[in-house]
């Protein structure tokens, strides 16, 4: 997974993610998953946002995220990665980074 940047209070954009294997890199195919983006502080053991990603073409591995205003109301460096569950499986992606960087201040 690449990562990924966005200013602060952005939102209301996808961001898309394609989804491979990682030890083949051929792509995973994600029909009957639940895809989850789970996002965390890199200093902590809590999860900063968690919710669920929209699959939008299975066979192919893709799924897209709507980031929302609390996603991205706080600057830092986060760790993320995405939950692939159904029944009787649980897989996680690699883990990737995610940097929510400062915006101009406001009039």
């Amino acid at each position: 997974m690449p990562h990924l940047k966005v200013k602060k209070d952005n939102y209301g954009f996808n961001w898309t993610f394609y989804i491979v294997d990682e030890d083949t890199g051929a792509v995973k195919d994600i029909s009957g998953y639940t895809i989850t983006l789970k996002v965390w502080d890199i200093k902590g053991s809590s999860l900063a946002f968690s919710d669920t990603c929209a699959i939008t073409d299975g066979p192919n591995g893709v799924c897209t995220y709507t980031l929302k205003a609390a996603d991205t109301d706080t600057e830092g460096t986060y760790y993320a990665e995405l939950e692939m569950t159904k029944t009787g499986v649980i897989e996680d992606t690699e883990t990737f980074e995610i940097y929510i960087r400062p915006t101009a201040p406001g009039a």
